[in-house]
């Protein structure tokens, strides 16, 4: 009668791979569309000019996977998702094994790529932090969980390895490692130290492989100058006011809430297994239509976590209870920092939280509750071709990426008004080394044109620029100036011919839609 069970569980499954198949069709095929002209624009900038960059961003993933950066940004897209998909698949299969799931490791596995294409879908795939923090974890967990299962110590090392990486890869979600550390002290430091020895030992090894091969330890040390400088003008994209918001948002809409229930249940319930399945009925409809209909990444949360108290209620050993907390609380870690709200970027990785809930689902509940999971997954998996049609970051639409363009050599899809841009731009920003821009939106174009400003910023700090601009010896008026009709220079910071000593040697050329101002120096290359 189990294995009869099991196997209506497995044949479900299947629908795993077919959403894998499906949403990575879908994906591949549109990797040649498009360009994402700020944020991707700056992550390939960085790859390819870092090492002469005055910027404490230096110090970070671009240098930990420059080995990967290739010119072709098709090509450098697949190596994401490839990375990425690779990561995941075994993470979630080694995760079947362990809690020995009902479902077979590899259809669980093929979930988690879905679940990849689902959650990130197709613009600004090149990788960087966020993705690249993503396939660290996934590594790192993956490893331990072949020592969990195997008994051998030396994956612990690699895990370890993998985690000392991590410490480079973006300098505020390096908490993200405080949960695991904090599982494996709990669960190994009094019965098997020698597990966290190993851990350690993979994470110095990790730590002086970076310093011996990847950056060394002087120029590391150079970058905190930066900080001191970047501290004093950089104001816009981290204040404090934004760490402040971030955890209180966190704490109101998710760790209260569920602080409030959880303790409602554990210490009045006086009938806690019913009265908490009555709270999740209630959230997993919830949960259900704002899936549906407008998703609440708070509510998943508030019911994830009531999902794992559940769990633990179960006589389950205490690793397997604690790997789900770790699981939970990995999203807070890796976008803490970000740049933007809990509710932005937490949704991007998807794939721990919703791998609590297979597990949970798998191991506690009956399987009317697993088909309302798959039902669930399919309408994602159906929906999910109105990517192509639905405006992604600054307006990008994939269907409108018809037109060809050469970037580095390489085939590029872009939309008409994109290409016109490029064509009326060309002849004067192409191969330029000295470009200040109005808006982050245009780091597209000059990455295009092979046109090189003094720094990649988000932001027109007029300070901030002026300071880098001296520190390389130069001055404003030795600069090109681009502005976007639609986001031209902010007063409050560079107007160029304010910003400039002797505006009457400025050319102001109106060229489409953005204004270029050209000094008396200036010269087609």
């Amino acid at each position: 009668m189990e294995k009869t069970h099991y196997k209506y569980e497995n044949i479900l499954s299947w629908i795993f791979v077919i959403g894998a198949i499906f949403t990575g069709y879908i994906v591949y095929s549109n990797l040649d569309k498009g360009f994402i002209f700020n944020d991707e624009a700056f992550y390939l900038f960085f790859y390819r000019d870092h090492d002469t960059l005055p910027t404490i961003d230096a110090t970070n993933f671009y240098r930990i996977f420059k080995v990967l950066y290739t010119e072709n940004i098709y090509l450098f897209r697949c190596i994401t998702y490839g990375l990425l998909n690779i990561s995941t698949f075994i993470f979630y299969f080694l995760i079947s094994k362990y809690y020995n799931l009902k479902v077979n490791a590899f259809l669980i596995g093929c979930l988690g790529i879905a679940l990849n294409f689902i959650t990130w879908g197709i613009s600004n795939i090149v990788i960087h932090q966020y993705i690249g923090n993503t396939i660290l974890i996934n590594f790192s967990l993956a490893f331990i969980l072949i020592h969990l299962l195997y008994k051998k110590l030396f994956p612990l090392i690699i895990a370890g390895f993998c985690m000392g990486l991590l410490l480079f890869n973006g300098i505020p979600h390096t908490i993200v490692l405080i949960p695991i550390a904090g599982f494996l002290l709990f669960n190994f430091w009094k019965n098997s130290k020698e597990t966290i020895v190993y851990t350690l030992i993979g994470g110095i090894i990790g730590i002086i492989f970076y310093f011996t091969f990847i950056e060394s330890f002087s120029t590391f040390i150079s970058q905190f100058e930066w900080i001191k400088y970047y501290k004093e003008f950089h104001t816009k994209q981290h204040p404090k006011r934004f760490y402040a918001i971030w955890i209180l948002k966190v704490l109101g809409f998710i760790f209260i809430p569920t602080g409030v229930l959880l303790g409602y249940i554990h210490k009045i319930s006086k009938r806690k297994v019913q009265d908490l399945n009555v709270i999740l009925i209630i959230l997993t409809a919830i949960f259900i239509i704002s899936n549906l209909f407008y998703p609440s990444i708070y509510i998943n949360y508030v019911l994830f976590a009531l999902l794992i108290y559940r769990y633990s209620l179960e006589n389950i050993s205490d690793i397997k209870k604690t790997m789900l907390i770790v699981l939970f609380l990995i999203p807070f870690g890796l976008s803490f920092g970000s740049g933007a709200y809990f509710e932005t970027r937490g949704g991007l990785y998807n794939i721990y939280p919703y791998l609590s809930l297979i597990i949970i689902l798998l191991s506690l509940y009956n399987i009317k509750y697993y088909i309302l999971f798959i039902i669930l997954f399919a309408y994602n998996c159906i929906t999910y071709p109105n990517i192509l049609h639905d405006k992604g970051w600054k307006d990008f639409v994939v269907t409108e990426q018809t037109e060809n363009v050469k970037v580095n050599g390489y085939d590029l899809y872009l939309d008409k008004g994109r290409k016109k841009d490029i064509e009326d731009l060309r002849p004067y920003l192409e191969n330029q080394n000295n470009v200040i821009y109005s808006s982050n939106h245009l780091m597209g174009y000059l990455y295009i044109l092979n046109a090189k400003p003094p720094i990649y910023y988000y932001f027109t700090l007029k300070d901030y620029v002026k300071f880098v601009i001296e520190k390389r010896g130069k001055k404003p008026d030795d600069f090109i100036y681009i502005e976007s009709n639609d986001y031209p220079f902010s007063p409050k910071e560079i107007v160029p011919l304010k910003f400039v000593k002797h505006p009457e040697k400025y050319q102001v050329i109106k060229t489409g839609r953005f204004t270029v101002y050209l000094p008396s120096n200036f010269s087609k290359k």
